[in-house]
């Protein structure tokens, strides 16, 4: 009916369609090329607006899952690992990140912990991320350490230089005295710890805190001590909203959150680290305000939800920038 309408009142129009139609059949078939599999993934970086703060995650490495689990929770039963594989869809492989996070404030490029180097096979990836980014080491003014274990401190060097020539490291002043004990009692990883800011302290480009300490109006450390003796959160705040780097005070969020009351090895009091968690969840929830952590699934920026006894993470949903944040703003070395 259609047709016979148009062929009435636009008999041209109508007559042209009538004919591409005929034609159709006797097209040629479209035709596709095989193509060879990628076999890469996009380069490790994501970045997101807090206030006018630009916040870049930065891709270190990534674990095969079942091994940190095993590691990192020994005290867990088989019934408990299997039942959190099939709650929270635990990856085989590749389900555990390490990541760095670069803070541009528009003044300062400002790095929370400095990845792993080449401490391990996969790791030091951070470096090439970052030039995805579209920065380079130079242009970072400050490190601030969480704390000193070797998958955040390892990438401070290459070589023996520093890794970050123009940067200040910063971290609380209860850290580095623990490993320098350790490597003055001949443990091998204290030693090499310690042998990673070696070359900031002589260059003067070290400045231990003490806890709680306000750096400027848009950074802070928060003392959260226990996985480390000087551990610690850096929270950033800008036009009224805050983001929290949590560093290692959850080492995977797939256990702790679902298992609160579950704590990983190494802790002095595992007791007041469970109650220390417990209270930060809890507020974390109430106030919904973004979390950043060292090793939950990259890029690691969300926020929680409580679900009864036990906490959902939510991850920060994906979003492209206006272009007038995308280009990268050098800060002067």
């Amino acid at each position: 009916m259609r047709i016979f309408r148009d062929l009435c009142e636009h008999p041209r129009r109508a007559l042209t369609m009538l004919a591409l139609a005929a034609a159709l059949p006797f097209a040629s078939p479209l035709t596709h090329a095989a193509a060879p599999l990628a076999k890469t993934q996009a380069p490790g970086f994501y970045r997101l607006m807090v206030g006018e703060l630009e916040v870049t995650a930065l891709l270190d490495a990534v674990d095969p899952w079942p091994e940190a689990m095993d590691e990192l929770f020994p005290a867990l039963s088989a019934e408990q690992k299997n039942s959190l594989r099939q709650r929270t869809h635990a990856q085989p492989s590749n389900d555990f990140s390490t990541i760095a996070f670069l803070v541009n404030t528009g003044k300062k490029l400002i790095l929370i912990d400095a990845g792993g180097g080449k401490s391990q096979p996969g790791y030091g990836q951070l470096f090439s991320n970052l030039k995805a980014a579209g920065y380079a080491p130079e242009q970072v003014d400050d490190i601030y350490i969480t704390h000193m274990h070797p998958d955040h401190v390892f990438g401070l060097l290459d070589g023996e230089q520093r890794a970050f020539p123009n940067a200040v490291v910063h971290a609380d002043a209860h850290e580095l005295p623990q490993w320098q004990a350790g490597a003055a009692k001949g443990n091998k990883t204290a030693q090499a710890i310690v042998a990673k800011l070696a070359p900031y302290i002589a260059a003067k480009r070290y400045q231990p805190f003490d806890g709680d300490t306000r750096f400027s109006p848009e950074l802070r450390a928060v003392a959260r001590y226990g996985h480390t003796e000087g551990h610690s959160f850096y929270i950033i705040e800008s036009r009224g909203q805050r983001l929290q780097f949590w560093g290692d005070f959850v080492v995977n969020d797939k256990v702790q959150l679902e298992l609160p009351d579950t704590a990983p090895p190494g802790e002095k009091d595992a007791a007041q680290g469970i109650a220390m968690r417990q209270r930060e969840y809890a507020a974390s929830a109430r106030s919904g305000e973004l979390i950043a952590g060292a090793h939950f699934a990259f890029p690691g920026i969300g926020r929680l939800r409580a679900l009864g006894s036990h906490y959902i993470w939510v991850p920060a949903d994906y979003a492209a920038l206006p272009a007038s944040t995308t280009a990268s703003t050098s800060a002067t070395p």
